[in-house]
């Protein structure tokens, strides 16, 4: 069997506060084939930018990765050492931020951030990078002479289309995309989407989709990761997961999504009741069970373990089967 393009093996990191460590991301595992698309979905604050940019090391240097090891195509990078893994980075895995626009130089024209990026691996003269990066341009959409501009000449769906290019300039297995659509307006992200899959076939690419838009998710993933502060708490295809969730925070999320058929009187929002928990809150078990209608006293006895819905289907709750017979009563069906 193949090796997945990236594996996250119980990966736990923490931020230095006042009060302490905060936990933000707890004993999380996943992987990555090639070809396929893992969303990872989730409420703001569930730790999913957090593990986007641990991934490939870009955490601030306080932050600190406590436990667990990361993998890529089989290999860890703590056995590549530092040299080793920023070859990696800079030729096999790109990167697409929240908001490319405040992760660009402002010093530096579209086509300089290229050019640059296109020599750091040191196959290309100056003269091959500036070809490439026009050829890129123009594969992302970015109208010509935009190459010419700073960062702060241009609209946030062109920055957009430059964190692209930049991401994808090196030809990487790997792409990990932060919210790549959230900084932008309806039209232009469904631009980027399309721009997005269209790279993805074009290289084959492994890519990991951070979102909060299961809209957006339902079109393009293939399969889908729930996360609830710290954890993946389900994980299985997007399928299976969409029609029927088993784990009731994922099922609680779907449903407070809005659609054409909401009206404020016939068929309001329902939304997930209590409030999340505080940064670094610790649980003696399902951090959860506090909002969660099927929560019962073992719940809080310890943290849930996977339990096995399908072959490929996992969620982390002692009462799975009884959260999907509640899908198809309430009306749950992707």
């Amino acid at each position: 069997m193949a090796y997945p393009v990236l594996e996250v093996q119980h990966l736990s990191v923490t931020y230095p506060s006042d009060g302490g460590a905060v936990q933000a991301v707890r004993d999380i595992s996943l992987e990555v084939f090639k070809g396929e698309t893992l969303a990872l979905v989730g409420e703001t604050g569930s730790g999913k930018s957090t593990l986007a940019l641990a991934i490939p090391g870009l955490l601030d240097r306080q932050v600190r990765v406590e436990a667990g090891e990361i993998l890529y195509d089989g290999c860890s990078v703590k056995s590549m050492g530092e040299a080793g893994w920023r070859r990696i980075l800079g030729s096999k895995i790109g990167v697409i931020f929240q908001d490319s626009r405040s992760a660009l130089n402002p010093v530096l024209t579209v086509e300089d951030h290229l050019i640059e990026t296109l020599r750091a691996q040191g196959k290309l003269s100056k003269k091959e990078a500036r070809a490439r990066s026009s050829g890129l341009l123009q594969e992302v959409g970015i109208p010509e002479g935009h190459g010419r501009l700073h960062p702060f000449e241009l609209s946030g769906g062109i920055c957009q289309r430059v964190g692209i290019a930049l991401a994808v300039c090196n030809d990487p297995q790997l792409l990990i995309a932060d919210e790549p659509t959230s900084a932008v307006d309806l039209m232009i992200q469904v631009q980027i989407l399309d721009l997005l899959m269209l790279l993805k076939q074009r290289l084959d690419l492994a890519l990991l989709l951070i979102s909060h838009d299961l809209a957006m998710v339902s079109q393009v993933a293939d399969r889908v990761s729930a996360m609830y502060h710290g954890r993946i708490v389900e994980s299985g295809p997007k399928e299976e997961i969409l029609a029927a969730p088993a784990h009731p925070y994922t099922r609680s999320l779907i449903q407070c999504q809005p659609g054409l058929q909401h009206h404020y009187e016939t068929h309001p929002l329902r939304a997930i009741p209590g409030s999340l928990p505080i940064p670094g809150q610790n649980f003696p078990g399902c951090a959860f069970a506090p909002r969660c209608s099927y929560a019962e006293p073992k719940c809080q006895e310890g943290v849930p373990g996977w339990m096995e819905v399908s072959e490929s289907h996992h969620a982390a709750c002692i009462n799975w089967r009884v959260v999907v017979e509640g899908n198809w009563g309430k009306g749950i069906k992707g």
